[in-house]
């Protein structure tokens, strides 16, 4: 039986992007396997993503010495980036052959299935809601973003600003994170990770929150509770319509 704890549902074609560019540019093995007749998953090679293409919404694959690589043929990809589990199905839509070598092309996939392994729960914002955040970098002007998702440990936030990218990785940054019921947080943000998705007409900043209080912990807390409630809520109401 699968282990669906913690599992998070990425639907958002930015952040499905982000991952799979992830698992290209870091070159992460992919285990491509077949579902069998009881329903288990059968490996029948191992590759690795060689170009993904946003624009045509393709994913070119490394060849796979095996004949069940053809055309509209299903697969589960199952693969890993610092220890989160990654995992999505893909529909084979042509091959190619170079060196006497098989790859194949496949669209991106409608969702991405990745397993959260974090000792802080992080919640998807995304349209639920819209919580502004100003980003303070040493001595330029203020960066108003907004969150897309949060834990008691860390956020990634999305701008339409264009300043993003000149911030630097493992940078401290000034961060007032403006929470309802005037709940605000003030506190220092560790840059992990931007990117520019120019199609879509925004950037994202991933951080660590670094040396919070217990108050702010609290206060952090209580927002991804509240956040999760209201997620369970809204999924409640759709599935008895």
């Amino acid at each position: 039986m699968t282990d669906n704890t913690n599992n998070i549902i990425v639907t958002d074609i930015i952040e499905k992007n982000s991952i799979l560019t992830r698992l290209l540019n870091n070159h992460c093995q992919v285990e491509v396997k077949q579902t069998t007749h009881n329903g288990t998953f059968k490996t029948i090679g191992i590759s690795e993503i060689l170009k993904v293409d946003t624009e045509n919404n393709l994913l070119l694959f490394d060849a796979i010495n095996h004949n069940s690589i053809k055309e509209n043929s299903l697969f589960k990809i199952f693969s890993k980036h610092n220890g989160i589990d990654i995992n999505f199905k893909i529909i084979v839509s042509d091959t190619m052959k170079r060196n006497n070598l098989n790859y194949f092309h496949t669209n991106i996939p409608e969702e991405i299935i990745y397993k959260q392994r974090r000792q802080q729960y992080r919640v998807e914002l995304q349209n639920l809601w819209k919580i502004p955040v100003t980003l303070i970098n040493k001595n330029d002007q203020p960066l108003t973003a907004y969150i897309y998702n949060i834990s008691a440990g860390g956020m990634k936030v999305r701008s339409s600003t264009e300043n993003f990218i000149k911030i630097k990785q493992n940078s401290v940054i000034d961060t007032l994170i403006q929470l309802p019921n005037n709940a605000n947080v003030q506190c220092k943000l560790q840059v992990r990770q931007t990117q520019s998705n120019k199609l879509a007409g925004f950037q994202q900043l991933a951080g660590q929150f670094i040396n919070l209080n217990a108050k702010q912990e609290r206060t952090l807390q209580s927002f991804v509770n509240s956040v999760e409630r209201n997620i369970i809520k809204t999924n409640s109401q759709l599935h008895a319509i």
